[in-house]
């Protein structure tokens, strides 16, 4: 009895399995942890310097998109800055089967720019004409814009372009190009430079017909350089697949749309830490999408060495954040975030607690230092824009200003630590839901914040033999989810 009893759980597990494998993650926006998708979210670039304040160790970011299949696609590419996801430059760029497109986010005189020597087609043509950052004014097409968050009214997070200097970027297939000449256009000839990019210049405004829906395979990196401090902190971009299914989603280059949350699937499907699968339906693509995203805790390591005079810095940024907390200053924030973006800021209380390497942790509160701007008093632990930096001991590697210090002498200088997003406005709650392919009997709520990042560390051990020997190193943050009908 007991054999069978086994043999019925497993045999009814499995078949659970492959009802969501069929009908919920193939339908489903989820993060893929192969690495592959239709959506690429790179949750961070910097043109600061190292360390912040006046230095000239400036950083270079690397980034790549790599079309892995046989179809050519059709890809928007967006560059937003970090304190409210306010856009600063988009573009539409073409990929034939099995093609690269590199480039890379560089300082200029006020604020930053993109530029890349890649061949493959981009609209506007004309986009990377300039390609020294030392002639890349604010009028060249290819320096990052401030006009979204410097409009009226404006947003309180200051308005020069030197905010366009940190931030993350978006990918978005919009669809598989099946129009014979569309694709032949695209196509990189044996010297490596495609047919015809006139082409979708010129058929900008109905490439749509051009287009099957997307059908994901794009993957892709960013390296943030420093030549100056011997640095290089690489991460592979956040695959989401299944983010929008059965229809192309095409826009025009420079508009405003794909976002992240208008997609056209509302179901969501996470793994968590129990091996259940649990699929959702919810009321928007917002919410989907975040869902899938959601965790509620985001842990990591830190190490201060003073041999190696080490830093560490953690990134912590909230790609669907902006779709809750607008308009600028109007109404109130939508779950799960907890403020609207006013005076310069939106803000989320967040817990955290660390140990050091011998188990050793603290009863003291930790209170983590919000940046300069604007001030105010601190009273608690709070992330106040979507892209955000966590020093430790003021290392600030990445020369953030959107940054938060950690006081960690209480432990030591190395150990591992532990955000905890567990406000009761901190979670979503779907329509309904299903593990491992059984309906549940209540909607199993997804708790915490939808957030993606990665932690970088440094080490400087000065002259070695004659030649400098300082290195880098970034880990992505791992996770815990926290789904079910009770915290």
């Amino acid at each position: 009895m007991n054999t069978f009893k086994r043999k019925s759980l497993h045999a009814a597990v499995l078949a659970g399995l492959g009802a969501v494998g069929m009908a919920g993650t193939a339908n489903a926006v989820h993060v893929n942890p192969d690495g592959l998708g239709s959506v690429l979210i790179y949750p961070y670039f910097t043109a600061r310097a190292d360390g912040g304040g006046t230095s000239t160790a400036y950083y270079d970011n690397y980034v790549s998109i790599v079309n892995t299949t046989a179809s050519t696609k059709a890809v928007k590419v967006r560059v937003l800055e970090g304190k409210r996801s306010a856009e600063v430059l988009d573009f539409n760029l073409f990929l034939s089967p099995n093609d690269v497109w590199t480039g890379a986010i560089v300082r200029t005189a006020d604020g930053a720019g993109l530029i890349s020597v890649d061949r493959s087609c981009v609209v506007p043509n004309a986009l990377f004409a300039i390609t020294n950052p030392a002639n890349i004014t604010s009028g060249s097409l290819n320096h990052f814009k401030n006009f979204v968050y410097a409009s009226t009214p404006a947003d309180g997070g200051g308005t020069t372009l030197d905010r366009t200097r940190e931030g993350y970027l978006e990918v978005f297939e919009m669809g598989d190009v099946t129009n014979a000449t569309a694709t032949a256009a695209a196509k990189h000839n044996t010297a490596g430079v495609p047919a015809n990019c006139a082409y979708f210049e010129a058929n900008d405004s109905t490439l749509a017909t051009a287009l099957a829906a997307p059908s994901g395979g794009l993957t892709g990196g960013l390296s943030l350089v420093n030549v100056t401090a011997g640095t290089d902190y690489s991460y592979d971009a956040v695959a989401l697949a299944n983010w929008h299914v059965g229809t192309p989603n095409y826009s025009r280059a420079g508009d405003v749309l794909p976002r992240l949350t208008n997609g056209n699937v509302v179901t969501s499907t996470v793994f968590t830490a129990a091996g259940n699968v649990v699929s959702a339906t919810w009321a928007n693509s917002r919410d989907a999408v975040s869902a899938a995203m959601m965790r509620r805790n985001v842990m990591n390591e830190w190490m201060l060495e003073t041999n190696t005079a080490s830093g560490t810095d953690w990134v912590v940024t909230f790609p669907t954040k902006f779709a809750y907390t607008g308009p600028v200053g109007v109404g109130a924030a939508i779950a799960p975030f907890n403020a609207n973006f006013n005076n310069g800021q939106s803000c989320d209380l967040f817990t955290m607690n660390f140990w050091n390497r011998e188990e050793l942790t603290t009863t003291t509160p930790v209170i983590i230092l919000p940046s300069p701007e604007p001030s105010v008093v601190v009273t608690s632990n709070t992330f106040c824009y979507e892209a955000n930096v966590l020093t430790f001991a003021n290392s600030n590697i990445l020369g953030s200003a959107n940054l938060y210090n950690i006081d960690t002498t209480s432990v030591g200088r190395t150990g591992w630590a532990s955000i905890g997003f567990t406000q009761a406005i901190q979670q979503l709650t779907p329509a309904a839901s299903t593990t491992n392919g059984v309906a549940d009997a209540a909607a199993q709520a997804h708790r915490g914040l939808p957030v993606v990042g990665f932690m970088v560390q440094d080490f400087a051990n000065g002259n070695v033999g004659g030649v400098a020997s300082n290195y880098g190193g970034s880990f992505v943050h791992k996770y815990f989810r926290s789904i079910g009908t009770t915290p």
